[in-house]
């Protein structure tokens, strides 16, 4: 795909949005607003349209705003104060608690809020400056859309949604169609194709086991340490201050991974819907035994490949349906390899731990080791998803060197028994096959990582888990670590 400036990252946006997310809302970042913003007025729109401050019911629905200050700031001031506790205190000698554990909870609350910047990262710089405007061009409804858990998940419930990321895709593709030349009627038969094509894959559902499936992850973290603190006879809360404090924080950060998963869960079923529309677009092409040039498949759905004209409308509605909802589609890609690098990151955590001796309690052990298995597992479906989309353009060549070796064959390998219309379709199925190998394999594939999405990259990031995982355990077995009754470590 390629990167436009609708769709170009703005690392400007980000930072800005990290500083945000970062800062306790209603406290810090109301302030970071108004320095970042320079008008009170601006400020505040901000505020409302980002949910620093949100108390304004015309930008704000009434359950959202319950929602955040009954729930999400009052977390966020909790994870905040925890963090805070675990840099400026002792805690290991003031109530027995593990600093790396608060440390790790944190992370993943902060992964979150990564996501989110992220996000507006991708937002275009009309989107970004309505966020600050104080004329209405901004409001709830906008926001909603813009989610991935909510607008993107179900872009039908969303009137114009599809046909604005239609207009986007249209204007932001490099190719036009053939048909655009001026026939009023051709163009509404390209545009009835491609909406057709979308309107029947966004009418997919996400799963329902997706939502039990986050559930039942994120608790079974959470149930896994609080049974290992049974186990071990340690308190769940504590009976002072900041042990309160740290313990329910470290609870609150863990539960922020509903997010993190709901994501990773989601990015999946993106890959999915988009592997749909190159299958039915690979379908369309078809070999008619009798070819009327003087017509166009867009009207029927399929398209024929001795007919150059049909041809070129078919790269022209895989070149649409490619740019659509490219700002989520790129933001997808983020999710994922953020998801992925964060268990990466626990697994180097895990290997630091064994290898230093550092000394840690192993409610800290249990913690990172689910939080592994439960990303590995959720990042393994959506880098499935993935690479089932990148072999789609794979397939695509394959079908179109069978055309095009159908076409030297039926014709002896003599050039000049072609006709001049199928010569010329000839040469345009080499050049659809050229620029999908270079647009899709070569330039801009689907990438996690930083890698292509081939069906190597599971292995390969499995590997470094498990690999990290092993050299792990043996680093503990190395060391001879016992644990204490209370569950600390043991050299």
């Amino acid at each position: 795909m390629e990167v436009t400036e609708n769709s170009r990252f703005s690392w400007k946006q980000f930072w800005v949005s990290m500083v945000y997310e970062n800062l306790p809302p209603v406290i810090l970042s109301p302030i970071a607003a108004l320095l970042f913003e320079r008008s009170i007025k601006k400020a505040w729109h901000v505020c409302q349209h980002r949910g620093l401050l949100v108390v304004s019911l015309p930008y704000n629905s009434p359950s959202f705003i319950a929602f955040s200050w009954l729930l999400v700031y009052p977390g966020s001031w909790l994870i905040t104060a925890g963090i805070i506790c675990v840099v400026f205190f002792d805690l290991e000698s003031i109530a027995g608690i593990d600093s790396l554990q608060m440390i790790i909870a944190y992370a993943f609350l902060f992964c979150r809020r990564l996501i989110i910047a992220v996000k507006y990262g991708y937002f275009s710089r009309d989107d970004f400056a309505a966020l600050s405007d104080p004329a209405p061009d901004w409001n709830f409804d906008k926001t909603r859309r813009k989610l991935i858990a909510v607008g993107w998940s179900n872009p039908k419930d969303f009137p114009g949604l599809l046909e604005e990321e239609f207009e986007d895709a249209s204007r932001l593709s490099n190719r036009s169609p053939s048909v655009s030349s001026g026939n009023t009627e051709d163009n509404e038969d390209f545009k009835t194709f491609v909406m057709g094509v979308l309107d029947d894959v966004y009418s997919m559902k996400k799963p329902t086991w997706y939502n039990a499936l986050v559930g039942i992850s994120v608790l079974g973290i959470l149930l896994a340490v609080l049974l290992t603190k049974q186990l071990f006879g340690t308190a769940y809360l504590g009976s002072d201050l900041v042990p309160i404090v740290v313990n329910l924080a470290t609870y609150a950060g863990v539960m922020t991974g509903i997010g993190i998963m709901g994501f990773g869960l989601m990015c999946a079923f993106d890959f999915e819907r988009r592997s749909r529309i190159f299958s039915l677009l690979k379908a369309a092409l078809s070999q008619k035994k009798e070819s009327s040039f003087d017509t166009s498949g867009i009207s029927n759905g399929t398209f024929d490949v001795n007919n150059p004209t049909e041809l070129d409308d078919w790269m022209s509605a895989r070149s649409v349906l490619r740019s659509f909802g490219e700002r989520f589609y790129l933001r997808v890609q983020t999710y994922t390899s953020i998801l992925l690098c964060f268990s990466l990151i626990c697994v180097a955590l895990l290997n630091l731990i064994a290898w230093t001796q550092m000394e840690h309690n192993i409610n800290t052990i249990v913690l990172l080791s689910m939080t592994i298995l439960v990303i590995a597992f959720i990042g393994s479906y959506a880098m499935y998803r993935a690479t089932q989309l990148q072999q789609l353009s794979y397939a695509t060549r394959a079908s179109l060197q069978k055309y095009l070796l159908e076409m030297e064959v039926s014709s002896g390998y003599t050039e000049t028994e072609l006709n001049g219309q199928e010569r010329k379709a000839k040469d345009v199925l080499r050049q659809i096959d050229e620029n999908i190998n270079f647009m899709e394999i070569i330039y801009r594939p689907i990438s996690l990582l930083g890698y292509r999405a081939d069906s190597g990259l599971i292995g390969s990031i499995l590997g470094l888990m498990i690999t990290g995982c092993l050299l792990a355990i043996q680093g503990f077995v190395e060391s001879d670590l016992t644990y204490s009754t209370t569950g600390w470590s043991l050299y």
